[in-house]
């Protein structure tokens, strides 16, 4: 079992996904798609927007 950075605890590994720049288990509700790539809600904010479009 782990947890999420909001608190919400993350027991399921299906409902479980991390984030591919910190590696942080997410919730789905904090978890960000940005092109076919999974972020955390806190590093998509700066790192997944602030790559250049291809």
């Amino acid at each position: 079992m782990s947890h999420c950075d909001c608190g919400m605890t993350v027991e399921q590994p299906a409902g479980r996904t991390h984030c591919h720049e910190c590696g942080t288990a997410t919730c789905r509700s904090c978890s960000v798609e940005f092109d076919a790539t999974t972020f955390c809600r806190w590093c998509a904010q700066t790192s997944a927007l602030a790559r250049p479009a291809a």
